[in-house]
């Protein structure tokens, strides 16, 4: 728990929204409040809720677009970019892929996932992997064509329709994105996304706890509530510390 005490308490001295949502500087765990996207309406805008303005590099892609809770783009730095890469990478890793030779991923997104869907082909990139995007919207046999175009060893399911498409013929693995405001369906190789840090945990089995990387994120429950709650341990300019998406049941092996 100190971990999350002293993001806090950094958080409180570098930004206006932490600064009045704690009221005083923490000097507990006990201290510090579960929030939700509903706090963070309560700020006058972005720059109250980040450390500095100079840091910021680029902004993450809500998973799908114009659904966004939040109430302005998260902004990141650099050093946030590459902490987010790492939380994907390993979980990516944790379905048993992607740590070995480059290989090509066929992404499946369509207009409303179209822009987190790329975020998938930097990381990919960073890695050294090919991933083609195919924004499909037709009958499944069109899938199929374009699955046997790009002849990928892997395939991404990021749309949600794409989860009903029959993908049984490919030989290679499936892997479905599933977000943490939904449902979350028990299915193999699935990635949880979220649209304030991106995908962040992964499960090979149903029958699985999800891992992620305990190295730049801590996830615990919230007492209340029964959600599970995020701090991003090393924020360079955004804090979210114990942030608890609205809809999060479901199980992790730290």
């Amino acid at each position: 728990m100190n971990e999350i005490l002293q993001a806090a308490q950094r958080a409180y001295d570098e930004t206006a929204f932490y600064d009045g949502l704690y009221e005083t500087h923490p000097a507990d765990v006990g201290q510090i409040p579960f929030i939700n996207h509903a706090h963070y309406h309560q700020s006058a805008g972005l720059l109250d809720c980040i450390t500095d303005r100079s840091l910021v590099a680029g902004a993450l892609p809500a998973f799908h677009r114009n659904v966004r809770r939040f109430p302005f783009n998260v902004v990141e730095s650099e050093i946030e970019q590459k902490q987010r890469h790492q939380r994907f990478i390993h979980a990516l890793n944790s379905l048993g892929i992607g740590d070995g030779q480059p290989d090509t991923f066929l992404i499946i997104a369509d207009d409303a996932s179209g822009p987190f869907a790329g975020e998938f082909v930097t990381h990919l990139a960073w890695e050294h992997h090919r991933s083609p995007i195919t924004f499909h919207h037709g009958p499944t046999e069109q899938l199929h064509d374009d699955i046997r175009c790009h002849e990928p060893g892997n395939i991404i399911r990021i749309s949600v329709p794409s989860r009903d498409y029959d993908l049984n013929g490919f030989g290679g693995p499936v892997i479905t994105v599933q977000h943490v405001d939904q449902p979350i369906l028990p299915i193999e190789n699935t990635l949880l996304a979220c649209d304030e840090i991106g995908i962040f945990a992964g499960r090979k089995s149903p029958d699985d706890p999800f891992t992620y990387d305990t190295e730049n994120l801590k996830i615990e429950p919230a007492p209340r509530s029964g959600l599970w709650a995020f701090t991003t341990l090393h924020f360079d300019i955004t804090p979210f510390i114990r942030y608890c998406p609205s809809h999060f049941p479901t199980q992790f092996d730290a």
